[in-house]
This record gives C-alpha cells, structure tokens and sequence, in this order.
C-alpha cells in the first residue's frame, strides 16, 4: 500500500498514542506508594493483627524508642488513598501516603526466594536460612528475596547455595532498591537470623589473624580501599616434612584448596513471545522472504516464528554449510604456550608448586603479584605478602608511561591486610604490564564478587587490560554460527591478534558484569548497527552468491540478537538496557569483521 501523508499521520498518531498507554501501563506497574500507619513507641507485631489481611507490615526504626510502621506497596496513589481510609476507620488517624523515592534509587541483585499473599503465614525460620532478607511489596502480592550481594557473580555464586535450602524456584533479578523493606524483628514476629549459608561467594571476608609485619600501611586514606574487610587464613592440606639424617628438610608442597563450583556458561533462554521488538521484526522480514514465515511483521516472537527460523536452518544452504564449518572452528581458548607466563598464571590452582616455581624464575611484576596472591589466598596476610606486592607495584610504576595516574600511590609502601585491596593493585600490574598476560578466568570462579569489583569500574576509570575467554556465550550454537559466517567476511589482513584479543575482554565484561547503558551509549550501538547492515545490503547486491551469504548472516544475527536481549531480561535488566547490551555483544562478537562495511 502507498503511504500519503493523509494516511501516514493517523497512523502516526496512532502508534503514538498506543506507544503511550503502553509506557503508562508499564509505568503505573511501579509500587512507588506505600501507606504510613503512624509513629509508635517500641511497637510488637502483635499490636497490628487486624491489620493483616489489608497487607503486609514493615518498620522502620527512627531512633531508640520510636519506629515508624508502614503497610503494604501500591501501584497508584488512589488505591494508597483507599487504605488511608480504611485505616482511619479503624483508628489509625494519623496515616496517610508516603512516596518511594523510585527515581533517587539505584538497582540492586536480589535472589527471588518466593512470592506470597499479604495475610499468608510465612515461615520466617524457614527463609532466614537464606540470609540477608528483603520485600518487595505490590497490592497483595509479597515478594521475597535475599539481599546484600554486591553484583550479579555475587549472587550467582549464592544460588545454588540456596536452591539447596528448598528454594527449588529462586531466582537473581536487579530491581530498584527504594522498593526494597528489610526484613527484621518486626516484620518475622521475632524470629532469629541464623542464615545457614554464610555470603562467602567462594572468598572469606573476615578479620585476619594480627600478624606482626615491619612494613607499615600508608597512613593516606585510599577512597577505594576504604571499609575493606580482611581475608582470613584459608583451609590447606598439611603434608608432614620427612627429613632423612643427615639431610635438610624437604620443602612442603603447595596443595590448593578445592575451587569453588562458578558457572562460565551462560544459560540459552526461552524466548518471552509477548515482548515486541525490532531485532524479531527484522528476523521475520528475512524468513518471510526466505518462504518460510506466512505470519505478520508484528516484532513478536511466537511459534510461527520458531518454526520458521527451524525450517530455514535446515533448509537454507548457506546456514547447513557454515553449521558445519561452526563446529570446527577455532574458538578464542584459554590454552597457553607450555612454560609461559600465561600457563603459570593458568595452572596456578590445579599444580601450584609447578607454577610457583615458573614464576618464580620471572623477574616481571605480575610474576610476583600472583605469588603474593597465592600466598595470601592460602596462609593470609604476612610480610612475604607485603614484600613480593610492594616490589611488583613500584615496578610496574616505573613502566607506566599513561598520562592517567592510578586511583592510588604506587609508591607507597603497603599492609596487604584484604583481598580486594590486593587484586585492585593487581589490576594496576596487569594493565601496567609489558607481558602478553590476560587476567586468568578462575580468578573470578574463586572470587566472584571481590574480583568483579576490582577488576570492574573504580570511581568512574574503566579497566583497560585484557581477560581470557571464559565461555559464556560462546557455549552457544547461535553465537558459533554467527561467527563462523562473520569470520568469513574479512581477509586475514583485516583482522588482528589484537582485535581479537580486544574483542574477548569485552565479551568476557558483558557475560560477568554488565553495566545500565545510558541513552548515548545505547544510541551510537543503534547508529553502528544501521552502519553496518546498509553496508552488508549494498555488499550483497555485487553477486546472487553475496546475497546468499548475507542472507544467511541476517538470519543468524537476528536469531541471535533475540537470544541476547532475552538473557539480558532474565538476567534483571530493562527492555531497553536489554537491547543496548545485545547490541554491545554482537559488536564484540563480530564488529570487527564488519568493519569493511561501515
């Protein structure tokens, strides 16, 4: 059909105005209200049970004597307002509607242990277990969840920990933090917090044992060291030390402690059939092309849908051949070179007294940080510690030639007394290093949490050093095929070692820490992906055969773009911040062997 301006401005209208009431919908689904009962004096839950069945409580101590009590969380302030009066009318002629700071609040990594009714007895002893707990309250619904976690590997890491409880269904999601209640002696009617878990995340943070070192800490503040908490001495196998007469002591053999179970495979999502989006939009132009999609172009993913992209995929001539070609290409590894520095660092766990002596023959920085490391991991904090990490920063420093000075002293002389302050000036090392080193996968297995945050973003400096390929969504046959196509755009000449390095370290960011996006950062990924498909459909009309292949690449990208927004949705974040990371992935996946054709 033609469109005119006389026919393009109602519909124009049109999906303005339905673009609206979706957003309003969206919108008005925030709990951003709650009630105030009132202000009480040591209050017991007890003293509000005829309240329960119009929700659920919640307190918030004021100070000593005083605690302010809240009930329940609502979507619009007219059903807040309805509560008000039922509440008065009970008595309570001080409540009125408080509003959740929704905007002022940030988002935070929960695990999702349950949702109940307001009114329904919950077994408090039963979801203490679980640690740190929270609600996030909704009319009557009653969430549940576990709190405290740092960052999404945090809270990964605690999982399966706590499906183990009984809580088969417990999920991580990020929700806005001003909608989260503390659970605490009020809302549980008293019962102890004896988690049976403790938020170890594969790392012991506590109060190490007070060696005595002669090497003084710095007596300046270090913003991001501040509040550190100490590792204590870890579990290790002793061996006795057998001495012959006559003889010296054997050395005892380093033995590593059993690492901690840490998924490196990102988990294929089921595809949500409700969302509408432009990635399954594009799709469906392809697959109806193709013959296969008798549908609408309605950007929803449903069975047709499916169906269609199977049918294709066993079909299409293009998509059989690079399947193939997918399951024997080389994906980017771990592997080392035997006897490098990589594979010290690599084997470090799995043959520490191998490793140990490697790199103890190494005279570089980073040789040094990670026997400082290991030693730490397993005896604690002590003088050796101190002395191998001083000595590997200074030198580190006199490498540095960047105009961006650290977030710390590098000259200053330090008391390794935690772990994140140690693997913050490891990090330092890594990106000073002159040595071909990628930081090792199992440093983020053993510390998710910890090592997330020294290796992520500090007041406001992103890390520029590069890590290995730890799986993630390479475990999947979507994104080897993808690869496999892209992989055949570009010579040889085209491409680098180190574009190839560059474009696993941001893959390896994207799977374990993924960030918000804000508009800019999503709109340049939007205007790289036009660049880049307007050059591919201009490329594929020099030849039947181009525009096979690029067909082909279409329908493999799309596929996988679907994937990658709906991983990013189960993994907590917004539709839009879903479709800008997708994108960030595909751009590290294949962007360089697309830059030909922007």
């Amino acid at each position: 059909m033609k469109l005119t301006i006389r026919t393009f401005l109602p519909i124009s209208f049109g999906i303005l105005f339905l673009f609206t009431a979706i957003v309003g919908n969206a919108q008005s689904d925030v709990p951003e209200f709650t009630v105030q009962v009132g202000n009480f004096v040591k209050p017991k839950p007890a003293d509000f049970e005829a309240l329960l069945p119009m929700g659920f409580l919640y307190a918030v101590q004021r100070d000593d004597d005083h605690t302010d009590v809240f009930i329940g969380g609502y979507s619009s302030e007219n059903e807040a307002l309805k509560v008000v009066e039922k509440l008065k009318s009970k008595g309570y002629t001080n409540a009125f509607v408080a509003d959740l700071n929704v905007e002022g609040g940030k988002s935070e990594t929960v695990i999702q242990l349950a949702t109940k009714r307001a009114g329904d007895k919950i077994d408090w002893e039963k979801y203490v277990q679980a640690g740190e707990l929270y609600v996030l309250l909704n009319g009557k619904q009653v969430k549940l969840m576990a709190g405290g976690f740092e960052s999404m590997g945090q809270a990964k890491a605690q999982l399966s920990k706590i499906k183990k409880l009984g809580f088969k269904d417990a999920f991580v999601k990020n929700v806005n933090n001003a909608l989260l209640h503390k659970v605490g002696a009020f809302e549980t009617g008293g019962v102890d917090k004896k988690p049976l878990i403790p938020l170890d995340f594969g790392e012991k943070e506590d109060v190490a044992e007070n060696k005595k070192t002669t090497v003084k800490p710095d007596a300046r503040p270090i913003s991001h060291d501040a509040g550190s908490i100490i590792v204590p001495k870890s579990a290790e196998v002793e061996i006795p030390v057998l001495t012959a007469k006559g003889g010296q002591a054997a050395k005892p053999k380093k033995v590593a402690n059993k690492e901690p179970a840490f998924e490196f495979k990102a988990k294929l999502p089921d595809i949500r059939a409700k969302v509408k989006r432009t990635s399954a939009i594009e799709l469906q132009k392809v697959l109806k092309a193709e013959g296969a999609y008798k549908g609408a172009l309605d950007g929803y993913y449903g069975k047709g849908t499916r169906n269609a992209y199977e049918l294709v995929l066993n079909n299409n001539r293009q998509l059989k051949k690079y399947s193939i070609l997918a399951k024997y290409e080389a994906i980017p590894g771990t592997d080392a070179h035997i006897g490098s520095l990589q594979q010290s660092i690599n084997s470090l766990w799995q043959d520490p007294q191998t490793a140990l002596d490697q790199l103890e023959k190494s005279k570089a920085p980073i040789a040094k940080a990670y026997r400082a490391y290991f030693l730490f991991a397993t005896d604690g904090p002590s003088f050796e510690v101190n002395t191998l990490m001083n000595e590997a920063i200074k030198e580190a420093a006199k490498s540095d030639l960047r105009a961006t000075l650290p977030v710390f002293d590098p000259y200053a002389t330090y008391d390794y007394r935690d772990l994140k302050q140690l693997l913050t000036h490891m990090r330092y090392i890594h990106e000073t290093t002159n040595e071909d080193v990628n930081v090792p996968c199992w440093l983020f297995r053993r510390h998710p949490g910890t090592a997330l945050k020294a290796f992520g973003e500090i007041d406001g400096i992103k890390s520029s050093l590069s890590m290995q390929t730890c799986g993630g969504f390479w475990e999947w046959q979507e994104v080897q095929l993808l690869h496999a196509i892209a992989s055949d755009l570009c010579t040889a000449n085209e491409t680098s070692e180190g574009k190839i390095a560059s474009s696993q370290t941001k893959l390896a960011q994207l799977y374990l820490a993924p960030q918000n996006m804000g508009w800019k950062e999503r709109k340049a990924l939007m205007d790289w992906n036009d660049k880049v498909w307007k050059g591919i459909d201009g490329w594929a009309t020099r030849d039947p055969l181009l525009e096979e292949i690029a067909t082909a690449l279409k329908i493999s990208y799309f596929q996988t773009q679907v994937l990658l927004e709906d991983y990013f949705m189960d993994e907590g974040y917004d539709e839009k911040n879903s479709k800008g990371l997708a994108l960030a992935t595909l751009k590290a996946l294949v962007g360089h062997h697309f830059e030909r054709f922007i």
